[in-house]
């Protein structure tokens, strides 16, 4: 059996850290998360620990045990960027309405982790895995003594109600998430006892263990059985139909997503009663609130290497800002102490310069593991067929691409940080891709419209190209205002660039909130979303991601076909040869064992993608920051962004503490 170390470094991100233009960093260089076989302290192994004053007081009257009893055996020793902390303090943050455990900033709590430079995957929740010779099965080994928030112990029997009840039942996921199926097959997972479990998969998964550390690997360990075993249709049939009666519900699925949730729902830290793993835990039901507030776990895993129990911050406070703009006033005026990613982008870099002083922070760098800035994805198999031909030919893709004046939008809106970029890993990774990076991101008029009277030429009176069947041929995007404003800015540039070229554009403005719904509407042709997982080896990781998001019914066949799924969620259509090819080696991928095989398949990948381009970028990241509290302590500087790499999370929020004297 090997050891998890021999698959540490698999995701460099200490080649991003060379290579990016960003200051030195403060106090010494960036440090991993420290694991450690015992907790230590400066004099040695720890004897007893400590835990905030507001524990203390509950332990003094009987209302908690001593904290030696809270923690595991084996607690996590967690190494502060700065130094050793201090307890108490309430940490201000702001809440969009839409997805609390966003896991970029709450909720990322699974087997494993990611280290804060990225240089490694970590153990956390797992104190130990070993993984077999063919890289078939993961067995981990769990934290003794580790507990829920409300006491109970973290078992292996907590994994398998995951898996059994809720990541394998069809009333709630049609098929398990891909990390765990190969060849078509689910893996196979086994409580070999009380703190060991197995995953084992009928061929070799090369990527789990780093596809465990990323955002989507958190699901493993968000339901504790003791508690929502009433909630299983499974497991209590009977009590469930009476509680879906009082909520006058009749479909389990939805039921289960409204009343229980998993993976970020917002269900999922609403019920106060259920218990979590996190540092901190809801009080009340907190949809619908303005305010609302979560408390220190007093059984939560983690310590320093002064044997303090973390986190070190008592609450966590969140109030309801839905619209930009107040996000970003909220932010200058001191009431978010570290700047969301939505409004911390180039356009908003002045004014929270001027405003520091004012509001009491200070700016940090970002190192962005995020590819481009937008990218625009067309629903190739959309159900109205002339449109998805239209949208299928390349040409009218490349005529979009040529007509975009990026350079003209890198200026203007993003102030000068950024250059054109296509969807393709970033300049510092391994797997940079300079045909893919860069095709088609001219800005040429002339082989714009070359491109689309190919497709589309025929105009109309002012000069707008029209369909076959005679009528003004309008593209309608779909704009999440929510998520990015200055996407509004952007596509508004794009839209008089594509207009110059006879293209009529409708631009489709909406919330966070109802985004997810308006993807699927037919009166939407394309969508506008960021281009993730770019930097280091993360586009092993997210290689299907090159392949077209929008295209649903293509994506149906890759399901049906390499990966066994019986009911996918499109109607099945036939991809071209080429990317039959592509998810054919994506699948390949996922089981190879090594970097040189992954690596050789991952640039046949990247090829396809350049042959067939099928997504147009914007610009490649830059001018990347946040604003932190000038009391929020413990903050790396840089600290890394991303998805996969779910950052800033790995910079351990446990371990921010607040500074009275700079408050």
């Amino acid at each position: 059996m090997k050891s998890y170390r021999l698959l540490l470094g698999m995701m460099l991100f200490t080649l991003l850290l060379g290579a990016c233009a960003v200051p030195p960093v403060p106090a010494g260089e960036m440090p991993a998360a420290a694991e450690q076989s015992m907790p230590v302290s400066a004099e040695g192994p720890c004897t007893s620990y400590q835990e905030s004053p507001m524990l203390t007081e509950k332990v003094v009257a009987g209302e908690l045990p001593p904290v030696a009893e809270r923690l595991p055996l084996n607690p996590l020793v967690v190494q502060p960027y700065e130094g050793i902390g201090q307890y108490g303090g309430e940490y201000l943050g702001l809440y969009d309405g839409v997805r609390l455990a966003e896991f970029r900033a709450f909720g990322y709590e699974g087997l494993v982790r990611w280290s804060v430079d990225g240089s490694e995957v970590i153990p956390n929740i797992a104190e130990s895995w070993e993984i077999s010779e063919d890289g078939t099965a993961y067995t981990f080994k769990l934290r003794e003594g580790m507990r829920w928030s409300d006491g109970e112990l973290f078992t292996a029997d907590d994994i398998l109600f995951w898996w059994e009840q809720v990541e394998t039942n069809k009333a709630i996921y049609p098929n398990p998430y891909s990390y765990f199926v190969v060849d078509g097959q689910p893996a196979t997972v086994t409580k070999i006892d009380d703190l060991t479990v197995e995953f084992r998969f009928a061929a070799p998964n090369g990527l789990f263990l780093t596809n465990l550390a990323s955002s989507y690997g958190v699901r493993v360990t968000q339901f504790p059985e003791h508690y929502l075993n009433q909630f299983s249709n499974l497991l209590n049939p009977e009590g469930v139909a009476e509680m879906m009666a009082a909520d006058n519900q009749t479909e389990y699925g939805p039921w289960w997503v409204s009343r229980v949730g998993s993976y970020g729902q917002p269900a999922e830290y609403n019920d106060p009663n259920r218990p979590s793993l996190q540092p901190w835990i809801p009080t009340t039901p907190y949809i619908g609130a303005e305010r609302f507030t979560f408390t220190r776990n007093p059984y939560y895993f983690k310590v320093d290497p002064a044997c303090n129990q973390l986190p070190y911050i008592d609450l966590r406070t969140w109030t309801l800002a839905t619209d930009p703009e107040v996000r970003l006033l909220k932010t200058l005026n001191g009431e978010e102490y570290f700047s969301e990613r939505s409004i911390s982008q180039p356009p908003n870099k002045a004014v929270f310069f001027e405003y520091q002083e004012t509001g009491n922070y200070r700016l940090i760098d970002v190192i962005n593991s995020d590819l481009n800035v937008m990218l625009l994805h067309m629903k190739l198999t959309h159900p109205d067929a002339v449109r998805a031909q239209i949208m299928q030919d390349k040409n009218f893709r490349i005529g979009l691409s040529h007509a975009m004046d990026r350079q003209n939008i890198i200026d203007t809106v993003y102030i000068g940080q950024g250059e054109p970029y296509q969807r393709a890993p970033r300049p510092e990774s391994p797997f940079y891709n300079e045909r893919l990076a860069k095709e088609h991101t001219e800005y040429d008029v002339e082989g714009a419209n070359q491109a689309l009277d190919a497709v589309l030429p025929d105009k109309d009176a002012e000069g707008f190209r029209l369909a076959p069947n005679g009528e003004r041929f309008v593209f309608n995007v779909l704009v999440n205002q929510g998520f990015r404003p200055d996407w509004v800015d952007v596509m508004g540039i794009v839209k008089l660039n594509w207009e110059a070229v006879g293209l009529a554009t409708n631009l489709v403005v909406v919330g966070d909130d109802v985004w997810r719904q308006r993807i699927r509407e037919e009166d939407v042709d394309a969508y506008v979303w960021a281009g993730e997982n770019g930097t280091g080896l993360l586009p092993l990781v997210s290689a299907g991601e090159y392949a077209p998001e929008a295209a649903w019914g293509w994506a149906a066949w890759e399901a049906v076909t390499l990966r066994g799924v019986a009911e996918p969620a499109d109607p099945v259509v036939e991809p071209p040869a080429e990317l039959q090819r592509q998810y054919e080696l994506t699948a390949r991928l996922r089981q190879a064992i090594g970097i040189e095989a992954q690596t050789d398949i991952m640039n046949e990948i990247l090829e396809l993608t350049a042959d067939q381009f099928y997504t147009i970028g914007l610009s490649l990241p830059k001018g990347d920051y946040r604003a932190v509290n000038n009391a929020l302590r413990n903050v790396p500087n840089p600290v890394i962004a991303g998805w996969l790499y779910p950052g800033p999370s790995p910079a351990n929020f446990e371990t921010f503490y607040l500074d009275p004297a700079a408050q």
